[in-house]
């Protein structure tokens, strides 16, 4: 499958210019046919939760999930208030973060 390329995503010179999505390698199985999906910018990646502006946003959440064997897993949680929590843990409060 080739790369999607997403379009020119800076105005920088140097280097890869575009966002794109796309199989790699596996780290883990360098010699094998399994793939990685990686998701690339030349600048930053947003991931957006609540982009209908909701006022009840506690549903609102990026989860980051794994598979072991059978058994999917949740390993770490980034909700609309900015919180992560992983493996069930809370790591970082939102303290006003600015965009």
């Amino acid at each position: 499958m080739p790369d999607i390329d997403l379009g020119v995503a800076t105005d920088w010179s140097g280097g890869d210019t575009h966002g794109r999505v796309k199989l790699t390698q596996n780290r883990k199985y360098p010699n094998s046919p399994k793939k990685d999906v990686l998701i690339s910018s030349p600048v930053s990646i947003e991931l957006s939760v609540n982009t209908n502006e909701s006022t009840s946003q506690e549903a609102d959440k990026i989860y980051f999930t794994t598979h072991h064997g059978q058994v999917k897993k949740v390993i770490a949680v980034l909700d609309s208030d900015g919180n992560l929590h992983i493996a069930g843990r809370l790591i970082t409060e939102q303290k006003n973060l600015g965009y």
